[in-house]
């Protein structure tokens, strides 16, 4: 990905498989199709709308009724975490839930895997809806909390991994660390996804590393 110093142009927001179309093979779940279409417009709605939402311009947007967004979804509320889920899915997917670097020593490959995130958050529309405008919805903290606790869980592993490896001291205490480091990763995407022009992105990737490696007590040659 090249670097940008200017706000990206939006994208079309796709959350999972595209909307049903006519043509489209027999036998597919109704429900399931009407649920997508939902959560895809839903997305788009709060890219559009910088945040806002409304059940109707939802249910207009999918050509679907207003009654099947409460009736999948519960609420507006609801609606707007599972599409919070969702961006959360695709993130795992991408940068959480891979070997980033196989065969690598711990510093490569996660100082690969904060590139990955930057990179992420920089090409996904939602990202800054996500990170700086939801987290008044209580079911949105509700799933910003579950998500939270288990990146902290998975890279407290990691970090046990590169203790392990000799990499990282065994005086630090992983939980802890991981709590920094993904807080300090959260807060400067949150921070670089806000201004216009954002940052050059390649810069924020080496900054948040720095930031990540001082925590982890490594040296920092990537940066230079």
């Amino acid at each position: 990905m090249s670097a940008r110093t200017s706000t990206p142009r939006r994208r079309a927001v796709s959350v999972g498989s595209p909307s049903r179309r006519p043509g489209r093979p027999a036998g597919r779940d109704p429900a399931a199709d009407a649920r997508r279409r939902l959560l895809e417009a839903a997305a788009a709605v709060l890219v559009e709308r910088r945040g806002k939402l409304e059940i109707a311009d939802v249910a207009a947007k999918a050509g679907l009724s207003v009654g099947l967004s409460y009736h999948y979804f519960g609420s507006r509320g609801g609606l707007i975490a599972a599409v919070v889920e969702a961006f959360y899915d695709r993130y795992d997917a991408e940068v959480m839930d891979v070997n980033p670097s196989p065969g690598s020593r711990w510093a490569e490959r996660e100082h690969r895997r904060v590139q990955m995130a930057v990179d992420f958050h920089y090409r996904e529309p939602l990202a800054p809806i996500v990170l700086s405008r939801l987290g008044g919805e209580p079911e949105v903290a509700a799933v910003e909390a579950r998500r939270l606790a288990r990146v902290v869980e998975i890279g407290t592993r990691n970090v046990a991994l590169g203790q392990a490896e000799g990499e990282i001291p065994k005086s630090l205490d992983p939980n802890i660390t991981v709590a920094m480091m993904m807080g300090g990763l959260h807060a400067a995407l949150g921070q670089a996804l806000a201004r216009d022009p954002r940052p050059d992105k390649a810069r924020l990737a080496r900054e948040i590393w720095g930031a990540i490696a001082a925590l982890a007590r490594i040296p920092d040659n990537r940066n230079r």
